[in-house]
């Protein structure tokens, strides 16, 4: 019993640390119901992916993962079989929970909501994960496979940011944002999949190097989107309004 509250508290602490970490940034806090609501939202996505994956491995078996698999079946599983069902599953949590929200307000909230999804998600997984293999297993998810979900989270809501101010402003680029929020997500939890899941000491050496690069990279975002200023979507907003109130005129 004591082992297992453990192996809970482990599969718990990295969600907290990172969410802390990413709601820290946040200039103007958010609501604490609407980050509990997007937590849940993450779990739900969760159940989403695991019905899919059933589905996809029930009709598509010749898919399924094996150990020997390498080249285009392992291309196909991890992009297609496992990446893009997770971020397409937890960019609907996402975006109905939290895009057309009325304390979206600022360019940085979305990354924050997007977080809050993976947070759920990533829990949900690491204790499926570490109930099953152990101590070994939760140390390895909170070092990697937490803050992977977390960094590709940052870009999902840093496209969704810019698809919602290019709406606001009555810009055709919206659809392309919102493309993006879900293909480079897909793209690189994609690579991580790819690299973690090819039996060789070039892709072990290749994975290391772009989990760093990424970590790097979503938090440079985070930085920067987090020090925009305020009420951005706001102006925007009433940019747009002025705008086109002028050409009325």
């Amino acid at each position: 019993m004591l082992y297992e509250l453990l192996l809970f508290i482990l599969a718990l602490l990295p969600v907290i640390l990172l969410g802390y970490v990413i709601y820290s940034k946040d200039k103007e806090k958010e609501p604490i119901k609407l980050l509990i609501k997007l937590f849940l939202g993450g779990i739900l996505s969760a159940g989403l992916t695991l019905g899919v994956s059933y589905l996809l491995n029930s009709y598509l078996p010749s898919f399924s993962y094996y150990p020997e698999m390498k080249g285009l079946s392992l291309f196909i599983y991890t992009f297609f079989f496992v990446s893009l069902v997770e971020e397409l599953s937890k960019f609907i949590a996402t975006y109905f929970i939290s895009y057309h929200n009325k304390e979206y307000d600022q360019f940085y909230d979305m990354i924050v909501y997007a977080v809050f999804i993976s947070l759920g998600f990533a829990w949900i997984e690491n204790l499926l994960y570490v109930y099953e293999g152990g101590f070994k297993i939760a140390l390895l998810r909170g070092l990697v496979a937490v803050p992977t979900h977390v960094s590709v989270a940052v870009f999902m809501g840093y496209y969704l940011s810019l698809a919602k101010v290019a709406e606001l402003n009555h810009y055709s680029s919206k659809i392309k944002y919102l493309l993006f929020s879900i293909l480079v997500p897909t793209i690189l939890h994609g690579i991580y999949d790819y690299l973690i899941y090819s039996s060789n000491y070039f892709c072990v050496y290749l994975y290391y190097l772009f989990i760093l690069i990424l970590y790097k990279r979503a938090y440079q975002q985070v930085k920067v989107s987090s020090l925009m200023r305020q009420n951005l979507i706001f102006h925007s907003f009433q940019k747009g309004s002025r705008k086109k109130k002028k050409q009325s005129n």
